[in-house]
């Protein structure tokens, strides 16, 4: 009686600690999870940011030079005046 006992307590206690290895484990993959996803979102947002500082940099350099005026150039001395009403913007000579 008491070796059926025993070979219960084996058991009961041989499931219980394959219970907390395996409970330890997905905690640790769990945490290892959430350590790689935190570096691949580190990894991507630094990527992006570099992305759009190159994109600043060539916007910067390529864009177009503004010209004087045609009419400035020509010595042409008729300026509009603008201001802005609540309709849109009114143009005065």
């Amino acid at each position: 009686m008491t070796d059926t006992l025993g070979q219960q307590d084996f058991g009961a206690r041989f499931t219980t600690g394959v219970q907390r290895v395996f409970g330890f484990l997905a905690k640790a993959g769990f945490g290892l999870f959430l350590l790689v996803a935190a570096l691949a979102a580190l990894v991507a947002t630094t990527f992006i940011g570099l992305m759009l500082a190159i994109a600043a940099v060539f916007l910067t350099i390529a864009r177009p030079r503004r010209r004087a005026p045609v009419a400035a150039a020509r010595g042409d001395n008729q300026t509009l005046e603008a201001r802005r009403t609540a309709d849109g913007w009114v143009i005065e000579l």
